[in-house]
């Protein structure tokens, strides 16, 4: 267990540890429970900075936290990235974009309190970051044969190895999932036909990618009006994408191959400057410097975060907003055993959660945030059954990277 350290910001404490606010709230900080508050103030101040405040012994404070997340642990808690094969353990397990995670948690534990008061059951559930799972999880998933490996209910995020040939085989195949969700869905999504026609994942939301520029930064260039114009030689290394370590997200490559094929793919990767995660991108960007790329792929959340929105232009290029998927599997023989949970997850109330968050729901009563998003640009189903999507994502991967590093791309 990684223990609490005192200068450890509140935001990072309470982002990995959410049950935690309960001790916090009896020791007088209870203002952290408030969303915009701990956003804004939360990773600026450090916890021991927090305890001065309130005249609490660091000491005692911090003992009660470690011991907090020791009978946290006791209770079943594991890092996926550690134990992917206990997820079998879990009745929900949970992968979201980074933005999505917070509000979802909150959500969840309130709901998992009333939950437990009116049923006398645990609901054992693990919810983590996406990231890094491309090459953890999902690529354990690969291997993965056994309903009875898997929760009875997974969300998650991106094109992941669920859309691969081996889970399609296995799972997909013998229609061990029920979708769940609304028919119609809401009509921003209805009209891009994001429902599954097998009827087996339930689309909850996108993670909606736009392109971001800073006006002062872009020399004189126009700000390009279609994602196929940012492949121009005009824009080599003036991009920003997310990834790390030689990977690059497949909600961005992935749809980006479907416009422009594999010559487009070397086009962008002359492009990319570097890849980083949007929250990077949000401080490059708010740090006014001018030696930072002009140019961003990120998500519409992350675009709303950047401090001053007046030095900057958000596009959403003609083809629309690219929709990188968030999606439920819900096996089919735990429909009823689960149905509070999945109402809860399907349900009105948290799709107003994600939609203010900036994460569309497909919820058919919930009016969407998307006042400056005109169009969203969805790969489609045709595209996902009937192409080898984990074979393919290895092809872009080896040609993309490799044009990446001749043109002077900066891991």
């Amino acid at each position: 267990m990684k223990k609490i350290e005192e200068t450890m910001s509140i935001y990072q404490i309470l982002s990995e540890h959410p049950y935690l606010i309960k001790i916090f709230k009896q020791h007088g900080l209870e203002k952290f429970e408030r969303k915009d508050v701990l956003e804004q103030l939360g990773p600026l101040l450090k916890l021991k900075t927090a305890l001065s405040m309130v005249s609490v012994n660091k000491g005692s404070f911090i003992e009660l936290l470690d011991q907090a997340i020791l009978d946290n642990e006791a209770k079943g808690e594991f890092t996926l990235a550690g134990s992917p094969e206990r997820q079998k353990e879990l009745t929900l397990l949970a992968l979201l974009p980074c933005g999505m995670k917070m509000p979802f948690n909150r959500a969840l534990n309130e709901f998992s309190s009333e939950y437990t008061e009116r049923t006398g059951n645990v609901l054992h559930s693990l919810v983590e970051g996406n990231v890094n799972h491309e090459i953890s999880y999902y690529a354990y998933m690969d291997s993965v044969t056994s309903e009875e490996e898997l929760p009875d209910i997974i969300i998650s995020s991106d094109i992941n190895s669920f859309y691969h040939k081996p889970f399609q085989e296995n799972f997909l195949s013998h229609e061990y999932f029920t979708d769940i969700g609304a028919s119609p869905m809401n009509s921003d999504f209805e009209a891009i036909d994001f429902a599954d026609p097998r009827g087996q994942f339930t689309m909850l939301s996108g993670n909606l990618l736009v392109l971001v520029t800073i006006d002062e930064l872009m020399e004189g260039k126009a700000t390009p009006t279609s994602w196929g114009a940012i492949l121009e030689e005009e824009f080599r290394n003036k991009v920003v994408m997310r990834g790390q370590n030689g990977f690059f997200c497949n909600g961005v490559l992935l749809p980006f191959y479907q416009m422009y094929g594999m010559e487009g793919m070397k086009k962008l990767a002359s492009s990319i400057y570097a890849g980083s995660h949007p929250s990077e991108m949000v401080k490059m960007i708010d740090s006014k410097k001018d030696d930072v790329p002009p140019m961003y792929i990120m998500p519409h959340f992350f675009a709303m975060k950047i401090k001053d929105r007046s030095r900057v232009t958000i596009t959403v290029p003609t083809e629309g907003a690219i929709v990188s998927p968030v999606q439920m599997l819900v096996k089919k023989e735990a429909t009823e055993r689960v149905k509070e949970i999945t109402d809860f997850l399907c349900g009105k109330k948290f799709g107003e959660i994600s939609a203010k968050a900036f994460f569309p729901t497909t919820h058919p009563e919930v009016k969407n945030k998307l006042e400056d998003v005109d169009s969203l640009y969805w790969l489609g189903w045709d595209f996902l059954l009937n192409t080898d999507i984990g074979a393919l994502k290895k092809e872009i991967a080896e040609v993309f990277n490799k044009q990446f590093m001749i043109t002077g791309g900066v891991v």
